[in-house]
């Protein structure tokens, strides 16, 4: 009469011709190796001399099951993981990084800009008035034309260095350039950008260098 047991891995039935009694078989559905249960086992110490024979050893269940996944030790990447997993952090890290350091830059860069834009709107009033009245004077006051040229050529100079002071603080509120923003925030110190509204910009020129002296904040810089 054939022996039936069950196995202890899959628990599935196996079937062994009768007198097999204390060997050995593989069970048919997921190989395991199983004592076959009515004899003593054989002599010799192998693996199934253990008092219960329907447990098999940790290594030989361990074996049986190499799909099985634990998880990395602490502080080991997990291979498994996806790859996009650090480099979609570092991305979000560095985004936010970028808009906390623009908004750093921009409050005293902004100030900046509006003060020295209104100075080079009254700049160009000005100028253009001088032409205006030169050009309508109709010889009527005698003037010396040196000295209107040099009136024309210094009020052109002083609007060029007030645009380009405002140029330079706009690459500091965008993060461009480092170096334009230090000069931009530097030139809006100087009387001959800024005019009688230096008392006004002056603080805020100086809060925007610290600001950019700042490890963090010169980090976002583009260029």
């Amino acid at each position: 009469m054939p022996i039936e047991f069950a196995c202890q891995v899959c628990k599935q039935q196996i079937r062994v011709p009768d007198g097999n009694e204390g060997k050995r078989t593989k069970c048919p559905h997921c190989s395991a190796v199983q004592p076959i249960p009515g004899g003593a086992p054989p002599s010799g110490g192998n693996l199934f001399s253990d008092p219960n024979p329907y447990n098999p050893p940790a290594d030989q269940s361990s074996s049986l099951f190499p799909d099985s996944v634990t998880a990395p030790p602490a502080g080991e990447s997990n291979p498994f993981a996806s790859p996009y997993a650090s480099s979609s952090s570092s991305a979000y890290s560095m985004s936010g990084g970028f808009e906390e350091a623009k908004k750093k830059v921009a409050i005293p860069a902004i100030v900046c800009m509006s003060l020295l834009g209104i100075i080079l709107a009254l700049m160009l009033l000005g100028l253009v008035a001088n032409v205006v009245m030169i050009a309508a004077n109709n010889n009527n006051i005698q003037r010396d034309p040196a000295e209107l040229i040099g009136n024309l050529i210094g009020s052109g100079l002083v609007i060029a260095f007030n645009a380009f002071t405002l140029f330079s603080l706009y690459n500091a509120v965008q993060l461009r350039n480092y170096a334009l923003a230090w000069t931009g925030f530097i030139l809006a110190l100087l009387p001959c950008s800024s005019s009688l509204c230096c008392i006004f910009v002056m603080p805020f020129a100086i809060w925007g260098m610290v600001v950019i002296s700042d490890a963090e904040v010169q980090r976002q810089f583009q260029g």
